[in-house]
């Protein structure tokens, strides 16, 4: 079995998964403990704000052997890239980790446009720099440590700023 992206979109007023859905998926963040670590500016405190920043983003919901095993959402276009955001779940396969992220850099860096242009020629992730794991996940996965950023993450719940690893993922970082 292999991963499937299944977008989170408005289609004809209806979103392909519905809120309380979508919902739930929060509360399985948090009750993993995920949520303090993903969100750690301190914009997404509940189910309502989760689904309020998904709903003004781009989204996907990853699923191996029809579960949700991740999320994944771009934000702050610019040009051809984006702010890439990622919820791994506790579901997902712990050997299937690496295959997950492959799977969705090269899903998000293969996405054209109408004209046959790609949408993205790059993914940036800003990851705390003491969240080593995330950052070597990133690594593993083909990204590549761009450089760090003094004070450029907020951490509402310490109520200070820390340094922040830039990571950047392109189509020929993956080749």
């Amino acid at each position: 079995m292999s991963f499937e992206m299944i977008p989170y979109v408005e289609w004809d007023g209806v979103r392909t998964f519905p809120d309380k859905y979508m919902s739930g998926l929060y509360e399985q963040c948090v009750d993993e403990g995920h949520a303090q670590t993903v969100f750690y500016e301190g914009t997404v405190r509940n189910a309502d704000d989760f689904l309020a920043a998904l709903k003004k983003s781009v989204c996907w919901v990853i699923a191996w052997n029809d579960v949700a095993v991740a999320i994944v959402w771009l934000n702050r276009h610019e040009g051809r890239f984006a702010r890439m955001h990622f919820i791994v779940f506790n579901d997902c396969p712990r050997r299937k980790l690496i295959d997950l992220g492959r799977f969705t850099y090269r899903s998000l860096l293969a996405l054209k446009e109408k004209s046959g242009l790609f949408c993205f020629d790059m993914l940036l992730g800003h990851v705390p720099v003491r969240n080593r794991v995330a950052v070597k996940y990133v690594l593993k996965c083909g990204g590549s440590l761009i450089g760090e950023l003094p004070n450029g993450a907020w951490m509402a719940d310490e109520r200070r700023s820390v340094p922040v690893a830039v990571l950047a993922i392109t189509r020929e970082m993956l080749s």
